[in-house]
C-alpha cells in the first residue's frame, strides 16, 4: 500500500513561480476560456495545477493544454466559423433522422433501442454539435442508414 505524501510548501511555491515563469501562456489562456472549458475536467485539473503548484506539470500536462489551446472547441469565434461549415452535414442529419423516424414510429420502444438508427443518429448529431467534427465512418454510416431507410425510392438530398 502506497502513500501520497503531500508536498512541502516551499515545494509548491517554487513550482507555482516556475508555471508562472514557463507556462504564462498557457494559464493565460485557461484563464480566458474558463467557460469554455469549464466541462473539461482534465483541463480544469490542468489550470489548478498550474496556478497552484500542486505539482509538477510534465511535457505530456502540458502538451495537453497546447492541443487544447488550437481547438477549435475551446474558441468561440472559431467555433461559430466551424458550425457554419457543418451546418449542411446538421440539415442532412436531421433529413436521415426524420426520415428513419417516419418507417420506425409505429414499431415498439424494444425495437427503437436495439435495432432502429435513431439512436445512433441522436448520438452523432449531438457529437457534431460538441465537437463540429464528424469521422468519415460516421459519415459512412449515415449514407448507409440513408440508403437502408430510403429503399427504392429516387429521393435524394
Amino acid at each position: 500500500m502506497a502513500f501520497y505524501r503531500k508536498p512541502k510548501p516551499e515545494t509548491i511555491k517554487k513550482n507555482r513561480e516556475s508555471n508562472q515563469e514557463l507556462y504564462s501562456k498557457e494559464i493565460a489562456w485557461c484563464k480566458e476560456h474558463l467557460e469554455e472549458i469549464k466541462d473539461n475536467k482534465f483541463l480544469m485539473d490542468m489550470y489548478l495545477i498550474l496556478i497552484t503548484g500542486n505539482r509538477k506539470m510534465s511535457p505530456k500536462m502540458i502538451g495537453a493544454v497546447q492541443k487544447a489551446m488550437t481547438n477549435p472547441m475551446y474558441d468561440t469565434v472559431k467555433r461559430l466559423e466551424r458550425m457554419d461549415k457543418v451546418k449542411p452535414i446538421l440539415e442532412k442529419i436531421d433529413f436521415v433522422h426524420t426520415i428513419v423516424k417516419a418507417k420506425d414510429s409505429n414499431k415498439s420502444a424494444r425495437y427503437i433501442n436495439q435495432y432502429s438508427a435513431l439512436p445512433f443518429i441522436k448520438s452523432v448529431k449531438s457529437q457534431l454539435m460538441k465537437n463540429g467534427k464528424l469521422s468519415e465512418k460516421q459519415m459512412n454510416a449515415l449514407n448507409k442508414i440513408y440508403k437502408r431507410y430510403n429503399g427504392d425510392e429516387n429521393e435524394t438530398k
